[in-house]
């Protein structure tokens, strides 16, 4: 079977080869030899050109790429390079390049698509400046395409196979952080009731081998005639499980301000007070086809930053419509393997759009409540959102767009209370402040 030629010819080259031809034939007819010569030139011309893009077509095979970018950042901007070598001894004129990328990622400056040429034994650095949002984004492959300056002949795209992915973590402010645990200090909710170590007086005590001698209390010891030590409350321990859902309902809204990044990012919030109270937490991400989530229960900056990294690896192209409910019981089932026997908070963040998936929610609340645990669905609230990004035109129609699906999800946080599920409602603003909260009131007890 004949191979099919790589180079192809636009419809100006078809016009010309007609009409070069036409003068050809009119030039014999006439025995004009002014238009004999004519036409051969052009015809010259045309065929010189297809050999210099066929030329240009065998080297894109030999080009490398590659890829590069700074540190990213979540609702900002970052800059991406595209690497393209030319490793051959000959020049690479008028080659046009796509970058192709996740369409959920926006490019704000730079072109993705354009000409460049690439001289030998060199390379070529195309500079796009990223809007970055949470998750996981691919960028490539690269399609490359050599044309002629005319336009005339182009080759068929070539696909380098190369690309690579974007991790983008939720970011936090660490002034929520600040209000968090100033939150937790001034309603006096780090008290267990408990000694050990802490800040809070909790007894006294007489003094034995090996206690701290900065723990002595003195005027108390001087009256007493023996040595008293003063005791601390420790601050209770606690193991946290965070249920995220990163589902197609999630992710409804402006750019890089869908619920699934607030609630991210109010989650990273929550960790980082974790970790910094020294409590245990496990976060599983669900929605997609395959559960994103951390190994076990960690604490402190390790666990952190393994809590960061599952929320980045959401990728949006794996997300599924129709799975939502089979993708919480999977979550609810690799909850199962890692739940402690002590009593555990489990914090669901989700939006219920569907009967199927209420029932589901239900469920899943009652039997980890039925195994000792304490349960909160979180259901975040769309429209309540600022619209950072959305033109003023177009406001209206996105809470015109959004007010059917607010008012179903009042309807559903309704109907789980009374389903006797535990739900809160939050917005951007108040998720971090109203999900300590929750994670608090249960310290002292």
């Amino acid at each position: 079977m004949r191979e099919e030629s790589p180079v192809h010819s636009t419809h100006r080259a078809r016009v010309l080869y007609i009409v070069s031809f036409l003068v050809l034939l009119s030039g014999f007819v006439s025995s004009n030899g002014s238009l004999v010569m004519v036409a051969l030139v052009v015809l010259a011309f045309l065929f010189g050109l297809r050999a210099y893009v066929t030329y240009v077509a065998a080297g894109l095979r030999d080009l490398r790429v590659e890829f590069d970018h700074d540190t990213p950042i979540d609702n900002g901007e970052f800059e991406v390079r595209v690497v393209i070598e030319n490793p051959g001894i000959a020049p690479l004129a008028f080659v046009e390049y796509n970058v192709r990328h996740s369409p959920f990622l926006k490019f704000v400056k730079g072109a993705t698509r354009g000409f460049i040429a690439v001289p030998a034994k060199s390379e070529v650095v195309v500079r796009m400046v990223c809007h970055g949002r949470v998750g996981k984004h691919r960028i490539g492959p690269v399609e490359l395409q050599a044309r002629d300056v005319f336009g005339l002949f182009k080759t068929r795209p070539y696909n380098t196979g190369a690309f690579t992915y974007i991790r983008i973590p939720p970011s936090y402010q660490v002034a929520v952080l600040r209000r968090l645990a100033a939150y937790a200090r001034s309603v006096g909710l780090s008290r267990s009731r408990i000694a050990g170590a802490g800040v809070e007086f909790h007894s006294l005590r007489d003094y034995k081998p090996g206690d701290e001698l900065k723990r002595i209390e003195w005027r108390k010891s001087v009256k007493l005639n023996r040595l008293i030590v003063r005791q601390t409350e420790r601050e209770a321990q606690q193991n946290v499980y965070i249920l995220l859902d990163s589902s197609h309902v999630m992710l409804v809204g402006p750019y890089a301000k869908t619920v699934f990044e607030h609630m991210s990012r109010a989650m990273s919030a929550i960790v980082a007070y974790l970790a910094q109270r020294g409590d245990n937490f496990q976060v599983i991400v669900f929605g997609a086809r395959r559960l994103i989530a951390m190994p076990t229960l960690m604490r402190s900056n390790t666990g952190l930053r393994v809590a960061l990294e599952a929320m980045s690896s959401v990728d949006y192209e794996d997300v599924v419509k129709e799975e939502r409910a089979r993708s919480l019981l999977e979550a609810y089932n690799m909850l199962l393997t890692s739940l402690r026997r002590e009593r555990n908070i489990v914090i669901i963040a989700t939006v219920v759009d569907s009967q199927e998936y209420y029932e589901t929610l239900v469920k899943v609340a009652r039997d980890l409540a039925g195994l000792k645990n304490i349960v909160y669905v979180v259901n975040p609230v769309i429209t309540s959102y600022d619209m950072i990004g959305i033109p003023v035109w177009a406001r209206g129609l996105y809470s015109l767009k959004t007010h059917e699906l607010l008012t179903k999800q009042l309807n559903y946080s309704k109907l789980l209370r009374k389903s006797g599920v535990n739900t809160v409602v939050v917005t951007s603003l108040d998720a971090p402040l109203k999900i300590a909260a929750l994670i608090e009131q249960y310290r002292s007890r």
